[in-house]
């Protein structure tokens, strides 16, 4: 493989098919659609887009299968300056994201077998060597990927960003190779309540000294070795549809480390960077739409 770009995200590669609606339908119930669209999709994809968006070169590295819908997201992804590694392969067709968004408030539904993306995925090929990459981010899908992959940037010193959307049986291997953790408020692991205070005391337990709780509209809390404190995310008005907002996110944030390093004093600005992204992403429908 060629080497990876200046960002190297790992993680889920899914297609997505969107349907904007005003009100998602009823038992044995059909509505009809305002509008729609197809794209690549899943964290670590759309991290990648915004990375390629804000000027990185950012290469996804992921597993798919051989299958025609694979091509379609390779497509999508050389069309948004996303490099593609595929490092693992599975059966049947590529997983998929079945997506309803609510034009009144852009709250999203989502039904997809994403679950599949945590069992055992064995590597069909060697893992791109990451000797120019100055960030990585790891979505903590796929473990036979994104692990190696988090413990040699970690040796090599390149700072490992993780996106910690939900706990899974493999999280904590993943904190021991991490050096920044963002994960959400849904994001409880085991013997907390899932406060913040008992999640950023679990993390630091585990050796992570960087970390952002994301709350939605909400400010985002963080620890650092330069401190503590809130980031106020911009009020948007007439949010048209969050869906990828919170993977929009972790892109910035890995963009802006890689771009300007790892400090404890810039930290709560590369985050609030990163919600000024998210608030531009919310303003249109789709994960692609914003981009211009």
């Amino acid at each position: 493989m060629e080497p990876a770009g200046n960002v190297l995200c790992a993680g889920l590669a899914t297609w997505d098919v969107v349907h904007l609606v005003t009100r998602l339908p009823g038992p044995d119930e059909k509505v009809a659609a305002l509008d729609f669209f197809t794209a690549a999709g899943g964290p670590a994809t759309n991290a990648a887009v915004a990375a390629a968006h804000l000027g990185s070169r950012p290469t996804l590295v992921t597993a798919l299968p051989d299958h025609p819908v694979s091509s379609l997201i390779a497509d999508d992804l050389f069309g948004c300056g996303v490099s593609l590694a595929i490092a693992g392969k599975y059966e049947g067709a590529p997983i998929s994201a079945s997506i309803l968004i609510t034009a009144s408030t852009g709250e999203r539904a989502i039904v997809s077998p994403t679950r599949a993306a945590t069992t055992a995925t064995e590597l069909s090929t060697a893992l791109p060597p990451i000797a120019n990459t100055l960030a990585v981010l790891v979505d903590g899908y796929f473990r036979s990927i994104s692990l190696p992959i988090a413990k040699t940037a970690r040796e090599r010193g390149v700072p490992v960003i993780l996106d910690a959307g939900s706990f899974r049986p493999y999280t904590d291997e993943l904190l021991a190779n991490v050096d920044v953790a963002v994960p959400s408020a849904a994001f409880v692991p085991p013997g907390t309540d899932g406060s913040p205070e008992s999640v950023f005391a679990y993390l630091r337990a585990r050796g992570v000294m960087w970390s952002a709780i994301t709350r939605g509209a909400g400010s985002v809390l963080f620890m650092c070795p330069g401190g503590s404190g809130e980031v106020k995310v911009p009020r948007v008005e007439g949010v048209v549809d969050t869906l990828g907002a919170g993977d929009f996110f972790h892109g910035a944030l890995a963009h802006r480390i890689a771009t300007l390093g790892l400090d404890g004093d810039r930290f709560p600005e590369d985050l609030a960077f990163a919600a000024d992204v998210v608030a531009q992403s919310i303003t249109t429908f789709g994960t692609r739409a914003w981009l211009g």
